[in-house]
């Protein structure tokens, strides 16, 4: 425990935020005086992000999906001596990641980045890896023995509290877990999104949130499926797709794409709601589900995916018995394989009920891992199994594959499956500082998918983040307890991966998907 140095503070200020294991899920920063001094500065997360270093919280503008930007100047920060592993550019190496104003300046090799002079200016790094002063009164987080990524992204969330009523705040999902930006998947339709923007826009919420939008007129995702119970989920008169393609366009700094829940009418094997918006898409991005909803009947999966485009994306990919494996999980199904050599990207939705080991481990030994490593996190599955996106990322690894996949899969790649390569994913300078800062732990861990539990002896947990240059401590590790009851030993390392094996499958994988119980939702969104 750091003691408290009570003697007055100094002008030159530069702040040091240290993370010991015992400091993980703490409020305790400690800062680094000149002369050698120490203090605990104590500050909740929410401190931290609603007033920034050097200003104070500014009203919501009406047009701005980025609310950590009202929040007031981002100041300088330094994260500093983590290793900094960035897929997109393979960068893999300690170093220095100094972002200023809201933005990234450089990465460089730690060291470089010295605190220099009483009035220094911050310089971007050129191609020799230079750089110019650091003001100082930077706060410079000591990241030693951290993962510093670009910031996570979740593309597979719902945030929308009110508008559904299974929703969780954006923050549960996002910064308080370490993830700086999420992606709300079709909780709303066209007529509330405004709604739902005004939401996400408020005072409330310091989590970048970006939307896939359902197409449909009216569509609200919630615990009961009233879309679907009161029947206008299959409805085409819920269908406008001008007044959808307007939507769209109106709020184009924020909608990433669409989440069709693709329900049949007359014909089992097209959807009307599938098709019409492949005709407005462009080069949007559709996700579709696999899986059933509840009272509305909607294309087999092997349908639904054979209807997709390229880029387009398939959640919920790895639950079982979705038809995509055959012969006893030694082979994919033609259809899904052709799918996915053409483009079509596999997204893990992980849920409460949609996500399984076996079909995981499956799929990534066939050669078929995911695109993207997503949560679905909803107020069914925040207590379990799914937690947060750093403890999905953890099963996947558990899996065997690597680390440094792992983290593309929920930067580089989810930054491209939505469009959005060349403003996320990736830390490059000038960009908006959006960073994220993990912890590997080493342990005997358990990961359950809500079915089964495999053991492994590493972890992911966050740390905090950087939204838009301002630093969220991560409030707690939100992971769950080591469940009792038999467990397999995953793989340590990368997996071996045979080459794939591909089948046709057998019809009843191609009919259409009936209606389901509500009950526990099998796909909830």
């Amino acid at each position: 425990m750091a003691r408290t140095d009570s003697s007055p503070e100094p002008s030159g200020l530069v702040r040091t935020v240290r993370f010991a294991d015992d400091d993980v899920g703490s409020d305790a920063a400690r800062v680094r005086r000149p002369g050698g001094r120490s203090a605990v500065a104590i500050m909740s997360s929410g401190e931290a992000g609603r007033t920034a270093p050097g200003g104070s919280a500014q009203p919501s503008s009406a047009r701005t999906a980025d609310p950590a930007r009202r929040a007031g100047p981002a100041g300088t920060t330094v994260l500093a001596g983590g290793r900094v592993i960035n897929p997109a550019r393979g960068f893999d190496q300690v170093a220095d990641v100094i972002c200023a104003d809201g933005r990234i300046r450089a990465v460089l090799p730690t060291g470089q980045a010295g605190i220099l002079g009483q009035a220094g200016i911050l310089g971007q790094a050129d191609a020799a890896g230079q750089a110019g002063h650091v003001p100082p009164d930077a706060t410079v987080i000591d990241c030693t023995g951290a993962i510093v990524t670009p910031g996570l992204i979740d593309l597979h969330t719902h945030v929308y509290p009110g508008l559904g009523d299974f929703c969780v705040h954006p923050d549960r999902a996002g910064v308080d877990v370490g993830v700086p930006v999420v992606v709300d998947a079709g909780t709303s339709g066209v007529r509330t999104f405004g709604l739902a923007r005004a939401f996400v826009e408020g005072p409330s919420v310091r989590t970048r949130v970006l939307a896939l939008l359902d197409p449909c007129l009216l569509y609200l995702a919630t615990k009961d499926f009233i879309a679907h119970r009161l029947e206008i989920a299959n409805d085409p008169r819920n269908l406008d797709l001008e007044a959808t393609a307007a939507t769209v366009e109106a709020h184009r700094d924020m909608i990433v794409g669409f989440k069709v829940r693709a329900t049949v009418t007359d014909d089992p094997r097209s959807s009307p709601f599938l098709e019409g918006t492949k005709s407005i898409a462009g080069d949007l991005p559709i996700m579709i589900h696999l899986g059933r909803y509840p009272y509305t009947a909607s294309l087999g999966n092997l349908d639904a995916i054979s209807a997709l485009r390229p880029g387009d994306i398939v959640t919920h990919a790895f639950r079982g018995h979705s038809g995509a494996l055959v012969d006893d999980d030694r082979a994919v199904e033609a259809r899904f394989a052709a799918a996915v050599e053409a483009g079509v990207r596999l997204d893990v939705g992980h849920s409460g009920a949609d996500f399984r080991f076996a079909a995981a481990r499956a799929l990534i030994d066939l050669g078929y891992p995911p695109f993207t490593i997503s949560t679905d996190l909803n107020l069914f599955n925040t207590e379990g199994p799914v937690w947060s996106l750093t403890e999905t990322m953890s099963k996947i690894w558990a899996l065997g594959v690597e680390l440094t996949d792992v983290i593309a899969m929920v930067t580089s790649h989810t930054a491209t499956a939505i469009g959005r390569a060349d403003s996320l994913g990736t830390l490059e300078v000038g960009r908006d500082a959006e960073v994220s800062v993990l912890r590997s732990e080493t342990g005997d861990f358990s990961f359950t998918d809500g079915f089964d539990t495999i053991r492994h002896p590493r972890r992911l947990v966050p740390v905090g983040c950087l939204r838009a240059g301002i630093w969220y401590k991560a409030r707690e590790h939100l992971a769950g307890p080591t469940p009792a009851g038999p467990t397999q030993t995953a793989a340590v390392g990368a997996v071996h991966r045979p080459p794939r094996s591909v089948r046709q499958a057998s019809a009843a994988a191609s009919a259409v998907a009936a209606p389901v119980a509500p009950g526990r939702p099998t796909g909830s969104g």
